[in-house]
């Protein structure tokens, strides 16, 4: 079986592809990623065959945009810098890739697709090809609901919202937001394609018309976020497909995730367990979050190691009860830790239960905030609502984590969820009878 994944966006969002990818092939099946040509090495240290799309420096132009992490605005710069332009090109490369005419002639399948919903040449070429197409979910802020727990944007709804009010509010973002940000483009490209006008039947671009008719594939467990009622009936329940990536270290090639960086390692044997800062893999304006995070661990008395962006910082000598790198995988720093502070993305919040880490999350914009709040619910992380973050608040936070005695017995009952990490036999199988 032939599978091409297809995504879009931060680590977080390639991460449990390829996680995904390593899983099939090791079934015996050919995994090729579609992505961004910025993930081709990591794709490549996977073991994964990858097919740019859409260019580096749509992507740049992404990270740099002030309002990137705007938690309404965001979104509008994810589509028109990287979404948007990557709308042809998908459909371009799953045109040729796919080749539906050969295989109906050979009596056989094309390849299986397993896409990001905001993938959405994808869901364009199913309508036009007929592609075999999965939409696999990475968060549950994907599959839309009016039941709680109901988080839009950065609010959540409190339960005594009645739910035609919740209905109303979901309408009226799509109307007045949602559709018209993308519609126009899909429009577009479906006339070139002779493919018919998007009509009522066709529902809301982010309501329904996004989701494939095959089926849907959630990339988190049942038991991080519990299946509402009105979730589409041909979502799969899957889990975390936890991976970490290979990357270089001071001393040249990390063996691969289980090694340590060699800086680190001797940051990590000569101390305490430290408390891991790091506000996404994406986040371009770190330094005043990392200059309170410097200044958290002085109140605390605590090490710290800070992965991400460090601005002006990165020319400085810091202290010497921190350790600071642009990115290093968690798999093996993650056990040796006492807490983290992130910014809620899925992929990190997998991580950190996998270690049995509390957590401590500063949410800003897309599923953050709804990640956050499952945290909370597990019993295994608080949540920040100032921006910026001052030092004060975060040692508060720590402080109030690493005291408590409940959040460390949730955090060793979750972490045996995932210890050891979960297969995704199940997954796959499901994948290969869609096949």
């Amino acid at each position: 079986m032939k599978v091409l994944l297809v995504t879009f966006g931060s680590r977080g969002d390639v991460h449990p592809m390829l996680g995904l990818g390593r899983a099939l092939q090791a079934r015996g099946h050919q995994a090729m990623l579609l992505s961004n040509p910025v993930f081709r090495e990591e794709a490549v240290r996977a073991g994964l065959a990858f097919v740019p799309v859409g260019t580096e420096e749509e992507y740049r132009k992404m990270l740099a945009h002030p309002k990137l992490w705007h938690p309404i605005d965001g979104l509008g710069v994810m589509w028109r810098y990287l979404l948007r332009p990557a709308l042809r090109p998908t459909y371009a490369v799953l045109h040729g890739l796919c080749q539906p005419s050969s295989g109906a002639a050979s009596g056989k399948k094309g390849p299986l697709v397993v896409a990001s919903p905001l993938a959405m040449g994808a869901r364009v070429a199913q309508e036009k090809l007929g592609i075999q197409l999965v939409t696999a979910y990475t968060s549950a802020t994907l599959l839309r609901t009016v039941q709680d727990p109901l988080t839009i944007a950065k609010w959540h709804v409190p339960p005594v919202v009645p739910l035609w009010v919740r209905q109303g509010v979901w309408k009226l973002l799509d109307k007045a937001k949602l559709d018209p940000l993308v519609k126009p483009a899909l429009e577009s490209l479906r006339r070139e394609l002779a493919l018919p006008p998007m009509g009522p039947a066709a529902g809301a671009v982010f309501d329904r018309w996004m989701h494939s008719p095959l089926g849907g594939l959630t990339l988190f467990p049942k038991w991080f976020a519990p299946t509402p009622p009105d979730w589409p009936a041909q979502v799969m329940r899957g889990t975390f497909p936890i991976y970490d990536d290979i990357v270089e270290g001071a001393a040249g090639a990390l063996n691969g995730p289980t090694a340590l960086d060699a800086g680190l390692k001797r940051f990590l044997d000569t101390g305490p367990a430290p408390v891991v800062f790091m506000p996404g893999s994406a986040q371009q304006a770190g330094e005043g979050f990392f200059r309170s995070a410097i200044e958290a661990c002085q109140r605390l008395g605590v090490r710290g190691v800070l992965l991400g962006h460090l601005g002006a910082l990165a020319a400085k000598k810091l202290p010497d009860y921190v350790w600071a790198a642009p990115y290093h995988p968690f798999g093996s720093l993650l056990p040796r830790a006492r807490a983290i502070v992130h910014h809620g993305g899925v992929g990190t919040c997998a991580q950190a239960l996998r270690a049995g880490l509390a957590q401590l999350v500063w949410p800003q914009a897309y599923d953050q905030f709804d990640n956050a709040m499952r945290l909370e619910q597990l019993g295994v992380g608080l949540s920040l609502k100032a921006d910026p973050v001052t030092s004060h608040e975060l040692a508060a936070g720590i402080d109030r984590l690493l005291s408590s005695a409940a959040v460390q017995q949730a955090c060793l009952q979750w972490a045996g969820r995932l210890t050891p990490a979960p297969g995704l036999d199940e997954v796959c199988q499901w994948l290969e009878q869609l096949a």
